[in-house]
């Protein structure tokens, strides 16, 4: 064997040793792309359990968006300023979720039972405020809520109703 031979020989083993170590690293990004979605989704699902969360923590909060559903002008200036800041947080949460999803960082069908959640709200009890409120959030939101809302998929409550 002479000198070319043993060349050869390394030029093929650094050849396999640079494939093994491109599937190494491919094995390793699949799971931190994995980590990533799971650890957004978990996120994501934290932040809209708070969204939830504050109603059940608090009377009033509950007693507001009840009386809501009458309209918004059946609330006092300070129920008023409390719903719109409410639901302010639980839309911008899922808008975010929205985002994250187009991103590719949630995978669409994860993110369902918050959209179900969230465009049921603004179809019945928030739909006032959503048409006084949309212009503060993204136009792709807006347009992909407005379409949403009017198709009509989403009128029946999936929220307990107050109506007695």
């Amino acid at each position: 064997m002479n000198i070319q031979d043993l060349g050869s020989i390394g030029e093929l083993i650094a050849a396999l040793a640079t494939l093994l170590t491109l599937g190494y690293l491919a094995i390793q990004l699949k799971q931190n792309t994995s980590a990533l979605k799971s650890q957004t989704f978990q996120q994501s699902s934290m932040d809209m359990s708070l969204t939830a969360n504050s109603v059940s923590s608090d009377g009033e909060l509950a007693r507001i968006i009840m009386k809501a559903e009458k309209g918004i002008s059946s609330l006092t200036p300070d129920e008023k300023l409390r719903f719109h800041f409410w639901m302010l947080v639980a839309v911008r949460r899922f808008e975010a979720i929205y985002i994250q999803a187009l991103y590719g960082s949630i995978e669409k069908k994860r993110i369902e039972g918050f959209e179900t959640s969230i465009l049921s709200l603004l179809s019945n009890i928030g739909n006032e405020w959503w048409n006084s409120t949309k212009s503060v959030f993204s136009e792709d939101f807006i347009h992909y809520a407005d379409k949403n809302i009017s198709s009509g998929k989403y009128n029946s409550s999936v929220h307990p109703q107050s109506k007695h």
